[in-house]
């Protein structure tokens, strides 16, 4: 199913099938991630027809401990400039261990170095309620994240921008909705390219609370990149929140794994 699909999208114009995948995923309808190791989502796209896959670990504490083993991120160009996603994480939170919410996504890269002065890119991704909500595993439902990002490269350095806004599903425990409110996301991002196939990494970004009465959160992260071989890269990143007493969290994030391309 799967793969017809990818070759349907293929036959269609790239803006037509931004406008189709966010239509068909809107039918199925804790906030999406970005492609790891940072939060900041980068601008660029998968090659076309080629396959990424992203695998690793990621901890967290803030109130508690979270681990994600394994991670597991799905990228498939399906244009040049256009990219589908699909993650499923393996979560083991408070001794409860299961499937997470997944999230299905798209990428569009509408404006590029080469035509002006940044490169751009607009995503919308949804998270399903999937996850066991009883068990922590899951939110209990579902979220829509749009983002868009920005990026800009100076020799060695290059910047990335994010702004972003989740319309936050509202969940029910025992009958009673639970109240939720919207989140804003901003990030800056800073990748140094210190040799050829080694990137050092930075960021941090800022994020409300979609709990009332719940600290926002203004978090950094500092890791790397290190390309091993022409189609594997590994990657790896740890932070914490920059106000004081950790709060809005996180007291410790940390993520390790790596990047195979699939040509």
């Amino acid at each position: 199913m799967a793969r017809n699909l990818g070759l349907l999208f293929t036959r269609r114009k790239s803006n037509l099938c931004f406008w189709s995948f966010c239509t068909c995923i809107s039918i199925f309808s804790h906030n999406a991630y970005a492609v790891p190791p940072l939060v900041t989502g980068d601008v660029p796209t998968a090659d076309k027809h080629h396959t990424e896959w992203f695998i690793g670990t990621r901890y967290q504490k803030t109130g508690s401990v979270e681990r994600q083993f394994p991670f597991s991120e799905l990228v498939y160009g399906i244009s040049d400039r256009q990219e589908v996603t699909a993650e499923m994480p393996y979560l083991s939170i408070k001794g409860q261990r299961g499937a997470g919410d997944a999230v299905l996504g798209t990428k569009y890269h509408f404006l590029s170095e080469e035509n002006a002065l940044i490169s751009a890119a607009g995503s919308f991704e949804v998270k399903l309620d999937n996850g066991n909500q009883s068990k922590e595993l899951g939110s209990g439902a579902i979220d829509y994240d749009l983002r868009l990002r920005f990026q800009k490269t100076l020799l060695w350095f290059t910047g990335i921008a994010n702004a972003g806004y989740t319309f936050v599903g509202e969940p029910k425990v025992d009958g009673i909705r639970q109240k939720r409110r919207d989140v804003l996301f901003f990030a800056f991002a800073q990748e140094y390219k210190i040799t050829e196939r080694t990137t050092l990494l930075s960021e941090i970004y800022w994020k409300n609370s979609d709990e009332p009465h719940v600290s926002h959160r203004f978090a950094g992260d500092v890791g790397f990149k290190y390309r091993l071989l022409s189609n594997i890269a590994i990657h790896a990143a740890i932070g914490k929140s920059l106000r004081e007493g950790n709060l809005g969290g996180p007291r410790l994030r940390i993520y390790a794994g790596m990047k195979i391309e699939f040509p």
